[in-house]
């Protein structure tokens, strides 16, 4: 796949850099997904289109009233009693605004700050996971410096887990 135009600050403009132009592989089964989701975007340039608009989705209300929320839903609801994952209801099971209480409790759980960068952090951690090496994650995430991919995403806990065993059993011998 060629990426060649981008939704930036609201407008489809040319990507910035010959990196993000770069071709992207697609797995067959994913590009079968966006080719399926391309045949709804109803004969428009973009893929990811709204089916309301037919246009590109604007990221601030797609932030506010999908993203966010969905941070807030990582804890349950104090006030409702809605489990994780689950939004917050009424006395009558009907879906609320998410209580001021679960908002305070995600933030200081460090949950409430979800974004579009966080799904590009978590590609960068499964891509480490999966062994890719550095300069094909940093070809994958389209970055023109090694040194912006070295930031991105975090070791898994089992993959730490994992390689920290392995030093263990060599440092007491049992290797």
């Amino acid at each position: 796949m060629l990426v060649d135009r981008a939704v930036v600050h609201g407008r489809v403009q040319y990507v910035k850099t010959e990196y993000s132009e770069d071709e992207l592989p697609l797995d067959p089964d994913f590009a079968t997904v966006l080719l399926e989701l391309k045949e709804r975007s109803k004969g428009s340039e973009l893929l990811f289109t709204s089916p309301v608009t037919g246009r590109h989705f604007h990221a601030s209300p797609a932030q506010q009233d999908y993203l966010r929320p969905a941070g807030w839903c990582l804890v349950p609801c104090s006030q409702c009693g809605a489990a994780i994952g689950m939004r917050c209801t009424d006395a009558k099971g009907k879906t609320t605004a998410v209580h001021i209480e679960r908002r305070a409790l995600a933030k200081r759980s460090k949950l409430d700050n979800v974004g579009w960068h966080t799904f590009r952090h978590t590609y960068r951690s499964w891509l480490d996971d999966a062994g890719a090496p550095i300069g094909v994650q940093q070809k994958l995430m389209r970055h023109s410096d090694i040194s912006t991919t070295a930031k991105y995403g975090d070791a898994l806990m089992e993959s730490k887990r994992k390689h920290n065993s392995i030093v263990a059993r060599r440092a007491l011998g049992n290797e």
